[in-house]
C-alpha cells in the first residue's frame, strides 16, 4: 500500500510539474524536492524516472526569463549531490540525458539557450560531486561511463539528437577546467569518451566540435607555457595558461592519437584529423623534451580560496596625512603659498614658479626663483604676478616679529599671535593680519628696491603710500603710531 501511494504521489507531482501555471508548478517542485525524493529509500523503476523526467523537463520548458531559468537549472542539477543513493544518482543522471536525446528535437530556437545552460549545469554539479569523493576511481568510472552512454555512445537513435553530444563536446573542458588540476589517472578516465569516438563514428561535426574544444585548447595552452619557460617569464600557477599547458605536455596525447588513427576499425575520414594532432602534439613533446624543463601533473592538490591582499596606499616622504588636510596643503600649494610646517613636501607637491616677472617685465632663472622660494635671496620680490604674498622662512620671522609688536601695542596675548601664525586655516583675525604685514613689507620693499632698482623707486614708494593710506582709512591705530 505504502509504495502503491507513493506511485500514485509521483503521477501526480509529474503533472503539476508540467502545469502552465507557475504557482503550481512551484509547488509540485517545492514537494517533490523536500519531501517526496527524500523520501525513497531505492531509486525509481526505469519507466517512473523517465516519468518523472518528463515532468521535470516541461516544468523546465515553461520557465521564463534568465534567473529563474538558472535558478531552476541549479536546483535540478544539485539533486545529484543530495539523493540517498549513488545508484539513485547515476539513474537520475542517465535519465536526464536521455530525455534530452528524446525531447532535443522539439526545442525551439528560442528556448535552446536554457537547455545549453541545464547541461553545462549537470556536468558541473558531477565534477563536484567526483570532487566531494575525492576523485574516486572507480567512481570516476561508473559516472564517465553514464555520460558515454548518454551522449557519445547512446543506443537510442532518436533522430535530431546530435546537438547534445556537440554541446557536450564543447562545453566539457571548460566545465572542468575549474576542478583542475587532478591526477593523470582521473584525467586519463575523463578523456576516454573522447578517444573511443574519434576512432569509430563517422560524425565530421562531432569530431570538428571534439578537436576544437578539447585538443586545440590543450595544444595552445601548452606551446604558450613551453614559450614562457623558454623566455624565462613566471607563470601564475593557477592560470589557464599553466594548468591546461601542463595537462597538453604531460598526458601524452600524441602516442594515444597515434593508436586511435592507426587501429583497423578507425573511420577512414578521421585518420587525417588524427594524425594530424598526433604530429602537433609530437612537435610538442618533443620541444619540451629539448627543452630541459620539467612538467607534472601532481598527485594530490588542495584547491583553496585565494587569500586576499590588502592594497596600501604610500604616503609621500613618510609623512601621513589624512583627507581633509590634504585638501587644504593642496589648495595652499596651488596658489603658491609655501606654509612653514610643510616646508619639507616644498618638492613632493611639485608646485613652483618656474619663471617670475621684475617690475621691469623681465623674467629671472629658475635658479633665482628656487633661491627665492627657499629664503636665499632676501631682495627678491615677495609677491607673484597676482598680488599673493609669497611667505619664505625669512619674511615668516620677520612678520612673527612684526606681529608681536602690534600685539604688545594692541594689547593681544602671546597665543592670539601664535595661532594666527600656526594655523593654515583663514580667519577674520588672521584675514586683518596678512593686510597689516603685507603692507609691512612693502613699506620695507622700498628701502631694498631703491638701492637696486633706481628709478622704480618711486613706483614702489607710491604703492607703498596707497596701501598705507587704505590702511589708516581702516582704523589701524598701530600703524599711524609707527
Amino acid at each position: 500500500m505504502e509504495n502503491d501511494s507513493e506511485q500514485q504521489m509521483g503521477r501526480s507531482l509529474v503533472k503539476q510539474l508540467a502545469c502552465c501555471n507557475k504557482t503550481t508548478r512551484d509547488r509540485a517542485l517545492r514537494v517533490l524536492l523536500k519531501t517526496w525524493l527524500p523520501s525513497l529509500s531505492d531509486h525509481l523503476s526505469d519507466d517512473d524516472a523517465k516519468k518523472l523526467w518528463k515532468g521535470l523537463f516541461y516544468c523546465f520548458w515553461h520557465s521564463d526569463k534568465p534567473l529563474p531559468q538558472a535558478e531552476l537549472a541549479n536546483r535540478l542539477s544539485s539533486l545529484l549531490l543530495s539523493l540517498s543513493s549513488i545508484p539513485f544518482s547515476l539513474q537520475y543522471l542517465s535519465t536526464f540525458f536521455l530525455t534530452m536525446r528524446r525531447e532535443w528535437p522539439s526545442i525551439d530556437a528560442l528556448r535552446l539557450d536554457k537547455f545549453y545552460l541545464l547541461i553545462r549545469r549537470f556536468i558541473s554539479t558531477l565534477f563536484s560531486l567526483l570532487k566531494k569523493n575525492s576523485w574516486d576511481l572507480e567512481l570516476v568510472r561508473r559516472y564517465i561511463d553514464v555520460l558515454d552512454k548518454g551522449t557519445f555512445s547512446a543506443e537510442d537513435k532518436f533522430q535530431g539528437s546530435n546537438g547534445v553530444n556537440y554541446h557536450f563536446a564543447t562545453v566539457f573542458l571548460e566545465e572542468l577546467r575549474p576542478f583542475l588540476p587532478v591526477r593523470v589517472e582521473v584525467l586519463d578516465i575523463l578523456f576516454a569518451p573522447f578517444y573511443s569516438v574519434m576512432g569509430r563514428v563517422p560524425d565530421r561535426v562531432l569530431l570538428g566540435k571534439i578537436k576544437s574544444g578539447l585538443f586545440d585548447v590543450l595544444l595552445k595552452n601548452g606551446r604558450r607555457l613551453l614559450e614562457a619557460r623558454k623566455a624565462g617569464e613566471e607563470v601564475a600557477s593557477g592560470d589557464d595558461v599553466a594548468v591546461l599547458g601542463t595537462v597538453g605536455l604531460v598526458m601524452g596525447f600524441s602516442g594515444k592519437l597515434y593508436g586511435i588513427g592507426s587501429d583497423p576499425g578507425c573511420c577512414q575520414g578521421n585518420r587525417k584529423v588524427l594524425f594530424g594532432l598526433h604530429e602537433q602534439f609530437l612537435k610538442l613533446e618533443k620541444d619540451a623534451a629539448a627543452s630541459g624543463f620539467e612538467f607534472s601533473i601532481p598527485d594530490s592538490v588542495d584547491q583553496d580560496d585565494d587569500e586576499e591582499v590588502s592594497i596600501l596606499v604610500p604616503v609621500c616622504n613618510g609623512m601621513e596625512v589624512d583627507a581633509q588636510e590634504a585638501k587644504v596643503e593642496g589648495e595652499d600649494l596651488a596658489n603658491g603659498k609655501v606654509l612653514k610646517k610643510c616646508k619639507k613636501d616644498n618638492k613632493v607637491g611639485g608646485v613652483k614658479k618656474a619663471k617670475k616677472k621684475k617690475k621691469g617685465g623681465k623674467a629671472e632663472d629658475d635658479s633665482e626663483n628656487v633661491a627665492d622660494e627657499n629664503g636665499g635671496d632676501l631682495n627678491g620680490k615677495q609677491v607673484d604676478d597676482e598680488g599673493t604674498l609669497l611667505l619664505n622662512e625669512a619674511v615668516m620671522s620677520n612678520l612673527q616679529k612684526q606681529f608681536e609688536k602690534v600685539a604688545a601695542e594692541e594689547g593681544l596675548d602671546d597665543d592670539g599671535v601664535a595661532s594666527a601664525c600656526d594655523s593654515p586655516h583663514s580667519t577674520s583675525a588672521g584675514a586683518m593680519s596678512k593686510k597689516r604685514k603685507r603692507t609691512k613689507n612693502l613699506k620695507g620693499k622700498k628701502s631694498q628696491d631703491s638701492e637696486i632698482d633706481g628709478g622704480d623707486a618711486d613706483d614702489d614708494a607710491a604703492v607703498a603710500m596707497n596701501g598705507e593710506k587704505s590702511a589708516k582709512k581702516g582704523g589701524r591705530k598701530g600703524l599711524r603710531k609707527r
